[in-house]
């Protein structure tokens, strides 16, 4: 074989290597629904929408408890339909037990700071943990009673003056301020397991960074994440949801009813 057929064989060769023969790497949740922005790079949030918060797939891994917001407490979510849980201020995105204890990632919805984190309560709620249980003293600074974990005294306010706490039902709880991100002030993540969250009060995160694992602590019926989004100030919740009785944010929050399909 003279040497010009030798170098079309090499050639082959060496693109079929380059073209089929790379490795393979699958996509988390956050990869496919942000195809074009790297797991942990640091995105433009005026121009970026929010992250999926978990890793899990509309179908497959997102099964049960899909529960949507019902901030205007008219009893319906965003389509109109009654809402599952009437009153509710954020989103329910629900995973099996075996996918729990597999372990399912939640990640930071966009570049922030940690406000405040929980962690330390029974994961595995409803039971008759005392973490499980229905509080019995009043809300106040720092109280941690049952499913209830409270915040210092600060300049937490929603109006900006004075000094407030806030209580969460949630036991193990994320709080990321996005001071520099379009259309929100912070996010919230509810419900984590026990000693997986990895993120401290005032760390740095970058969106779609890892800060825990999905749970059922706190004031659960099983393991989900409750996902919330405050608007401008403290506690102010808001849904991005956009159907026919909310006009949403579908720039902020692109995702299908569900959440994305792999």
């Amino acid at each position: 074989m003279n040497s010009v057929k030798w170098f079309i064989i090499a050639l082959l060769i060496a693109f079929a290597v380059t073209h089929f023969l790379r490795p393979h790497r699958t996509k988390s949740a956050w990869q496919a629904a942000n195809p074009s922005t790297p797991m942990r790079a640091a995105t433009s949030a005026s121009t970026e929408p929010l992250a999926w918060p978990l890793d899990c797939y509309k179908g497959e891994s997102c099964l049960v408890n899909f529960n949507y917001p019902d901030i205007r407490k008219d009893g319906r979510d965003f389509n109109c339909d009654a809402a599952t849980l009437p009153g509710h201020e954020g989103t329910d995105i629900g995973v099996t037990q075996e996918a729990m204890d597999k372990g399912v990632k939640v990640y930071a919805a966009a570049d922030g700071v940690v406000q405040w984190m929980f962690d330390g309560s029974y994961d595995r709620c409803p039971s008759d943990n005392q973490d499980c249980r229905t509080p019995t003293q009043p809300m106040g600074p720092n109280v941690h009673d049952g499913y209830m974990v409270c915040t210092p005294s600060g300049p937490y306010c929603r109006n900006g003056q004075g000094s407030c706490y806030w209580c969460f039902y949630g036991a193990n709880v994320v709080v990321i301020l996005h001071d520099s991100a379009k259309g929100i002030f912070a996010t919230r993540y509810d419900h984590l397991r026990n000693g997986s969250i990895q993120v401290r009060p005032g760390q740095k995160v970058s969106k779609g960074q890892v800060i825990g694992l999905v749970g059922s602590a706190g004031r659960s019926t099983g393991p989900h994440l409750h996902f919330e989004i405050w608007k401008s100030t403290f506690y102010d919740p808001y849904d991005p949801w956009a159907g026919q009785c909310n006009a949403g944010d579908r720039q902020l929050w692109p995702y299908p009813a569900g959440g994305p399909a792999r």
